[in-house]
Parts: structure tokens; C-alpha cells; sequence
């Protein structure tokens, strides 16, 4: 005869297991959308029919936050995500950079596991996933492990920047995408309506604390002179658009040769190429205010 301890034991060991894998928090894979196209839009849902949030340009990589039909949604900033076709995107692995000197990467996520290796500010790794409060990532000579989630920043493409003023930089960055798609009136100054000098005045004084004054000339006497090869996220860049001989348009670069801007043409805050064939043709000169 069969012992119900027998019985009992195994099953009620199946149950508790079951219900530990239930209960365990899902790993998240981390990828990202690389738009392929210029002006693509970003929509609020996953079809041709809903409306359009904003638009975003070839290079400008965007964590993906779901997947479907054909549609990637992806998170644009802190506070908005949208969706994009992925027709027009790749899927990217996202790539992540050290904060803080002397970062173990272990053999698993907890603090008590094996240090595999130690890394410095600036290294970068690949994530693969983020488990709990673990990436898990994949070093440049091949090794995985994992780093503390607070150890990491995410990467972006269109977000190059140097270390030191990079947390600055980021903010200006923030700011300036939350307005993306706001519309343009002449002489205003924010916080839902922007002319050019008027939108980037808005974004130093909210992301950085600098007062500009509201004139796209005046802005061109700022800081200190900057080749287009060696722009970084937050330098001005300018223009002189409409046939003018002189600077009468002003932007932010946010990296891959994109800057965004308050543009008159298209009425709203959009992000461009500089070069795409007007911009390249009436570009004038970048400024770097922040160092």
C-alpha cells in the first residue's frame, strides 16, 4: 500500500515550486528601435489611424517597451512613449555605461556572488537583461555577468556626450525632448508654445539653470566656438534660414548629426539633420555654452 506521506510530499513540493517561479519577478529583455528614416512618426497606438505624438529621424535610437504586430512602442522620454513601425527601425541591443570606479561584475545577481572582473567610468558593456535590480551584461571580451542597476547608465546614440558635464547634459536633453512636437508662435518662450531662440532658452534655463537671452544672434556670442565635427548634446547650433545673410535660426545638437529645434517651417519643435540638404546649405556655426 502507498503511503499518502508519499503522495502528499512530492505534490506539495510541486506546488510550492510552482508557486516560487509564479511569484519570481520576470527578467526584462533590454533592446532599442534605431529609426532607418527621416521623419517617421510616433503614434499613440499600434496603427496608421491614431494620432501622431511627434516625429523622430534616422540614427535616433528609443528603448523598446513592447512589441506588436509589426509596431515597437518606445519610450521617447521620462514621461511619454509612443509607437513606431517597424518597418522603418532596427532592433538594437542597448549598450550600457559604467558610473563609478572599481564596479565588480559578478557571476550572478547578488552582492555576495564572485567578482568576474572589475570596471571603470566610461567602460561599456551590453545589456542583456535587467533582473530585479541586476543588469546582466556582456563585456567586450566576451564574459557575462552582472552589475547593480544603479552602477549603469543606458546609452544613446543620440545622446553622445563627454563625462564631467554629462548629467547636465542629459537634463538639457530631457527637457528639450519632452517638448518635442509643441507648437511654434513667434516670440514665445514656453512652457507649451516656442519660437526658435524662445525654445532654447526655455531648455538652459529648465535643464541648466543658464539664462539665455531671447534672440538667436545674440545666442551666437555665447560660449566659445565649436567645429561641426566636434558638436556634443547640448552645443547651439546656427543658422541662416528664409534667404537671410545673417543667423536668424538657433538649435540644440543631441548627437548622430541631429539637433532639435523650434522650426517656423514645420510649426512645431521637431528634431533635423544637419545634413539634410536646407540645414547643411544655412548652417553657420556651433556654440558650446556648457563645458
Amino acid at each position: 500500500m502507498i503511503s499518502m506521506k508519499k503522495i502528499v510530499a512530492p505534490a506539495l513540493a510541486m506546488i510550492i515550486s510552482l508557486t516560487f517561479n509564479i511569484s519570481k519577478p520576470l527578467a526584462s529583455t533590454y533592446e532599442e528601435a534605431q529609426i532607418n528614416t527621416n521623419s517617421l512618426n510616433v503614434r499613440s497606438e499600434n496603427n496608421l489611424n491614431s494620432n501622431i505624438i511627434t516625429k523622430v529621424n534616422s540614427g535616433q535610437r528609443y528603448l523598446i517597451l513592447e512589441e506588436q504586430e509589426g509596431w515597437y512602442k518606445i519610450k521617447l522620454n521620462s514621461s511619454q512613449e509612443g509607437w513606431v513601425s517597424s518597418q522603418y527601425s532596427t532592433k538594437k541591443q542597448a549598450i550600457g555605461v559604467v558610473k563609478g570606479n572599481n564596479v565588480n561584475v559578478r557571476n550572478s545577481n547578488t552582492t555576495i556572488s564572485e567578482s568576474i572582473a572589475i570596471l571603470n567610468t566610461g567602460n561599456e558593456v551590453t545589456i542583456l537583461e535587467k533582473n530585479e535590480d541586476w543588469y546582466k551584461v556582456k563585456m567586450s571580451d566576451e564574459q557575462i555577468g552582472y552589475i547593480y542597476h544603479s552602477l549603469i547608465d543606458i546609452k544613446r546614440d543620440n545622446m553622445s556626450v563627454t563625462r564631467g558635464s554629462s548629467d547636465k547634459l542629459t537634463k538639457l536633453y530631457e527637457v528639450a525632448n519632452s517638448k518635442l512636437g509643441s507648437r511654434y508662435v513667434w516670440a514665445a518662450s514656453g512652457p507649451d508654445t516656442f519660437d526658435c531662440s524662445g525654445f532654447t532658452r526655455y531648455v538652459y534655463k529648465a535643464g541648466a539653470g543658464i539664462e539665455l537671452p531671447h534672440s538667436s544672434r545674440s545666442q551666437s556670442g555665447l560660449g566659445t566656438a565649436v567645429s561641426k565635427d566636434e558638436l556634443i548634446l547640448g552645443d547651439l547650433v546656427f543658422f541662416h534660414t528664409g534667404g537671410s545673410s545673417r543667423i536668424n535660426h538657433v538649435g540644440m545638437y543631441i548627437g548622430k548629426g541631429n539637433f532639435i529645434h523650434a522650426s517656423s517651417a514645420k510649426a512645431n519643435v521637431m528634431v533635423s539633420n544637419l545634413s539634410e540638404g536646407y540645414y547643411q546649405k544655412t548652417y553657420v556655426c556651433g556654440r558650446r555654452v556648457i563645458k
